[in-house]
């Protein structure tokens, strides 16, 4: 049950994938971000959201530990990992607000983690990712988290296109003075 688990992941993971590489080659027939924010786009957005995580989650939970891995390297790397990059995920997701963080076009949001990264939610979550795997160490575990991961660095580029038509010169400046990552 746990690869299926893991399976799920990587099926939501590719079918995202797509949709966001489909909405940046037809930017007037956009799927991602949502052309209204109303109760349908976040319902969708966060089912998937959900579904992924929470598979990823079930993934290393049904194959818990099946690499034999010694507690410290789990519980003494592995959660602190996790539980550091969920907070400061979080943190930057309530800085930007619910629905710009899925697309919404209310303002560029340059200040808090966002001043030191133009990417704190997708670095929170591939360390949140890391530390799963950590912490769980399975295989499943470590297909879904590797699934979310290059999910988080696929759609770099493609937001990045979609900031600089949206907020032009603005984000440009920003973009010249704040790295990607770190």
């Amino acid at each position: 049950m746990a690869y299926a688990y893991a399976l799920i992941t990587l099926a939501l993971c590719i079918a995202v994938a797509v949709l966001i590489a489909w909405s940046d080659r037809h930017p007037d027939r956009a799927i991602w971000p949502p052309r209204q924010f109303g109760f349908r786009a976040r319902i969708t957005t966060w089912t998937v959201t959900v579904a992924a995580i929470g598979a990823a989650y079930l993934a290393g939970r049904a194959g818990w530990n099946a690499w034999n891995w010694p507690d410290f390297v789990r519980w003494y790397v592995g959660f602190p990992l996790t539980f550091v990059s969920s907070s400061v995920s979080s943190w930057a997701i309530v800085r930007l607000g619910l629905d710009q963080s899925m697309g919404a076009d209310n303002g560029l949001v340059t200040k808090s983690p966002f001043a030191r990264t133009r990417n704190p939610t997708y670095l929170a979550n591939v360390a949140l990712c890391l530390g799963w795997v950590l912490l769980a160490a399975s295989w499943p575990a470590l297909i879904a988290a590797a699934a979310l991961a290059a999910l988080y660095a696929f759609a770099v580029p493609f937001e990045e296109r979609w900031l600089a038509r949206t907020y032009g010169a603005a984000y440009e400046q920003y973009r010249a003075n704040t790295p990607r990552w770190l």
